[in-house]
């Protein structure tokens, strides 16, 4: 084996070991430059280079550690456990925008309230869209931030995560005047594959 290889390998199981806590902490995935970020702060003035850490991340397998390499369609690349799994990500952002038809049952104006149905035309109004909203059945819509504070991610990776869903017919996107959110895709009940 090679200098450069076995530099790598071992530099793939340092960064095992670093990385237990932080990706602990960061819903199990982490992007490529904050594990470079992160990784070099702690070492000090013992930098490592962007190229030594790509292919120490790409010679995890080799290494033995229980970490890996994903590169999303985007091209967006990140370091993962082996034990997160795609599918669980899709089955918690399905939970999340589940339609939840007690959620308009809770919404009533209360009497005499004016923000909210009370005796004012504006409150009334207010009271009857959001009544409006609830009562349309299509549950909560969830933006990249959303699924970044749900799963404990970072934007980038909750970014990922909706077009990944996305693509496997989970969610729904809709590109409105609110910017962009998804929603569950009720299409797969009426248009079965």
């Amino acid at each position: 084996m090679a200098t450069g290889a076995r530099f790598h390998i071992e530099l793939s199981r340092q960064l095992s070991d670093f990385l237990e806590d932080p990706l602990g902490r960061c819903g199990g995935m982490m992007t490529l430059p904050d594990v470079y970020c992160l990784f070099n702060r702690a070492r000090g003035s013992e930098l490592v280079s962007p190229d030594d850490l790509l292919a120490a991340t790409k010679m995890f397998e080799a290494a033995g550690v229980s970490l890996c390499l994903r590169t999303f369609a985007s091209g967006v690349r990140v370091v993962q456990g082996r034990q997160h799994t795609d599918e669980a990500v899709c089955l918690s952002l399905a939970k999340a925008v589940a339609p939840r038809p007690a959620a308009a049952a809770m919404i009533h104006p209360v009497s005499g309230d004016s923000s909210v149905g009370g005796s004012s035309g504006v409150g009334r109004a207010a009271g009857s869209l959001v009544a409006a909203v609830a009562l349309s059945g299509l549950g909560p819509g969830l933006t990249a931030g959303d699924v970044a504070k749900l799963q404990n991610v970072s934007v980038t990776i909750a970014a990922e995560y909706l077009l990944m869903a996305e693509q496997r017919q989970v969610l729904c996107r809709d590109d409105g005047p609110d910017g962009l959110r998804f929603f569950h895709n009720f299409f797969r009940q009426v248009m079965p594959a």
